[in-house]
C-alpha cells in the first residue's frame, strides 16, 4: 500500500481531518500512520536476556532498557513499562505474531494489540511546543531514542521521541476521538497540517525476510 492509498483508521471516522490553516507554513504536522502491527512481548521470569537474544531474526540482539527503543530495518522494539515491550512493524499481524511466538517459545508471552492503537507522528517547527501543552514529561530530558508510557491530554499513551522535533505516539483507539479534538485545538495557534500514510511495507512481489516467511 502506498501513502496515497492510505485511509484514516476507523477510530477517527466522522472527524474533520483537514487540519488548521495558517498564514505561514504549518508549525505542526500530524501524520496518521496506518498499517501498523503492535505485538506485546512479556518475558517469563529470568528469561529477559534470552528473549532479547532470540530476536536476532528481527534485527535485534537484546531488549532495550527501561525508557528506550531500538530500530532495525522496518521494525521498532520499545520498552512499554514494567516487564513489557512492544514490537512495532508494518508487516501483517498474523504472520508476524506466528513467527514471533515460534522464536520466543518458552521464553516470553506474545500477544497482539490488534487495532487497539491509533499511531500518530507529530513533527514540525512547533512540535515541541505542542507536545509541552499536553505531555507531563520533561521534554528537555526526554531525548531522541527515549520511550515512555505516560499521560498526554488526559490519555495514557506510548510515546517515542524519534528526533528533536519528531514524536511517535500510540494512542488507545477508544480515546482517539477525544485526543484528536485536543490536538486540533492545541495546534491551532501554530497551524496544523494533516497527512495520512501507510507504514512502510515491502514492494509487491518482494520476498519476506527470513523472520517473516511462512
Amino acid at each position: 500500500m502506498c501513502a496515497a492509498e492510505a485511509r484514516p483508521p476507523f477510530c477517527l471516522e466522522g472527524l474533520e481531518l483537514t487540519g488548521v490553516p495558517s498564514a505561514q507554513p504549518a508549525g505542526v504536522v500530524a501524520r496518521i500512520v496506518t498499517g501498523t502491527t503492535v505485538l506485546r512481548i512479556m518475558p517469563f521470569h529470568g528469561k529477559a536476556t534470552a528473549t532479547g537474544a532470540a530476536l536476532t531474526p528481527f534485527g535485534f540482539t537484546n531488549l532495550p532498557g527501561p525508557g528506550r527503543f531500538a530500530e532495525a530495518s522496518e521494525n521498532r522494539l520499545a520498552w512499554a513499562a514494567g516487564n513489557c515491550w512492544h514490537l512495532i512493524s508494518p508487516h501483517p499481524a498474523l504472520v508476524l505474531e506466528q513467527e514471533l511466538k515460534q522464536v520466543l517459545a518458552g521464553l516470553a508471552a506474545v500477544s497482539s494489540a490488534g487495532g487497539g492503537f491509533l499511531r500518530l507522528r507529530i513533527s514540525g517547527t512547533a512540535a515541541c511546543a505542542l507536545m509541552a501543552k499536553g505531555c507531563v514529561l520533561d521534554l528537555d530530558r526526554f531525548v531522541p531514542g527515549r520511550s515512555a508510557v505516560s499521560l498526554m491530554a488526559h490519555t495514557k499513551i506510548h510515546l517515542h521521541r524519534c528526533a528533536d522535533a519528531e514524536f511517535d505516539l500510540l494512542i488507545p483507539a477508544s480515546h482517539a476521538a477525544s485526543f484528536w479534538e485536543w490536538l486540533t485545538m492545541s495546534a491551532a495557534e501554530f497551524g496544523l497540517a494533516v497527512q495520512t500514510t501507510a507504514a512502510a511495507v515491502l514492494e509487491d512481489g518482494a520476498p519476506l525476510p527470513a523472520a517473516l516467511s511462512a
